[in-house]
């Protein structure tokens, strides 16, 4: 049923453990041997949608856990080379860890205080796991309020957890699988972040004249879905009248221009009229694209962003490497969407022989210790963790 995969020992800081059939049981299970190891000081849980959690089924045994918990689950997690429906990963962290919990984050003002507890005279060269329900329409806000407490002096990595086609409970925490939540944990491991998508402009500039948060009501002064319809039926040689819409706007989201940076993408889920309801806040003013995501382009980015991680660590630790590190790989779930079957591609361009531990989100969270922090989609997020 468990399988360790990573053992505490030596010099390692995480050890990364699976139970494959995704019960109850097997979550207990794990989280008993990380708590019995009395060097763990953290516990991060990846779980499958497939597994059927619920907090009457899970509460319990999230809340008898000694040790802090945060994590989420997701429609698939990722585990070196192979994708899992079902299952989960328990990797217990031996490193100091403090964590926080919003459990409501359409309030952020209350909960934010739990955040200021993170000075930032301790935030330097550390490590910030966020995960948060990744169908709230308040993330983007709860970004921006996580970067007026901390700054950039952290490197965040994390991820939207939950499925898309419906709202539940997805983000672990000791106080339960909560709801409309987000969880944080700060840890001493040193990391280097990288953040690529490898989508491409088809179309742009255009002006985002009227937006409500993450609805685009208008581009150019037009509605949004009547541009946008133009150019994708044009660059597709398809039409929205025989293609479902998700179907088609997958693979042309929206690329939201940031100076001196990749562009944000923000990936179309949901028309309203002619407004067009993105996975992502999209600020009024802003200038954007029509990106086209292409398997070639898009193993290319997963592959770009391993090498800024790789770049990035090597600026963390200053030329002291470790001899091991952990992979941890923040992928949009619309990527396997786009690259079936190819995504195992996708994943082989990431993997380098470490452990590689992640999983399929909606909306990815990343900074690199110097940029803004951001919620992307479409995007390929890696870490790499100093082991």
């Amino acid at each position: 049923m468990v399988a360790i995969v990573c053992k505490s020992g030596g010099d390692h800081r995480m050890f990364i453990s699976i139970d494959r059939e995704g019960t109850v049981e097997g979550l207990q299970y794990l989280l008993e041997q990380a708590v019995d190891n009395e060097e763990t000081l953290g516990i991060l849980i990846l779980a499958c949608d497939a597994n059927g959690f619920t907090p009457e089924l899970v509460d319990g045994v999230l809340k008898q856990c000694k040790k802090p918990v945060f994590g989420g689950v997701f429609s698939q997690i990722l585990f070196n080379k192979e994708r899992l429906e079902k299952g989960t990963a328990v990797a217990g962290i031996r490193q100091p860890i403090s964590t926080a919990v919003i459990r409501d984050i359409s309030d952020i003002s209350v909960d934010l205080e739990e955040m200021a507890a993170f000075e930032w005279q301790v935030l330097q060269n550390k490590t910030m796991f966020v995960f948060v329900d990744g169908l709230s329409p308040h993330v983007s806000a709860l970004m921006e309020s996580m970067f007026d407490c901390c700054g950039l002096f952290p490197n965040y990595i994390g991820g939207g957890a939950g499925i898309l086609t419906a709202r539940k409970p997805c983000v672990f925490t000791g106080e339960g699988l909560l709801k409309e939540a987000a969880v944080f944990a700060l840890t001493d491991i040193k990391s280097g972040i990288g953040v690529a998508h490898g989508c491409k402009p088809v179309a742009g500039p255009m002006r985002v004249t009227e937006a409500d948060r993450n609805t685009i009501i208008s581009l150019n002064w037009r509605p949004a879905f009547e541009i946008y319809r133009e150019k994708v039926e044009e660059v597709s040689g398809m039409s929205f009248d025989n293609t479902d819409f998700f179907h088609l706007a997958k693979g042309f989201p929206f690329g939201i221009v940031k100076m001196a940076e990749e562009m944000v993408v923000r990936a179309p889920v949901l028309l309203d009229g002619n407004s067009m309801i993105c996975g992502g806040e999209v600020p009024l003013n802003s200038c954007v694209y029509i990106l086209k995501g292409e398997k070639d382009s898009l193993i290319a980015g997963a592959a770009k962003a391993r090498q800024l991680a790789e770049r990035s660590y090597r600026q963390a630790v200053k030329g002291k490497e470790g001899k091991s590190l952990i992979t941890f790989f923040m992928d949009c779930i619309y990527r396997v969407f786009l690259l079936h079957p190819d995504f195992n591609e996708e994943q082989e361009a990431v993997y380098k022989g470490y452990p590689l531990l992640g999983a399929l989100t909606i909306g990815e969270i990343a900074n690199t210790g110097k940029n803004y922090i951001e919620y992307y989609n479409m995007t390929s997020v890696i870490g790499l963790l100093e082991d």
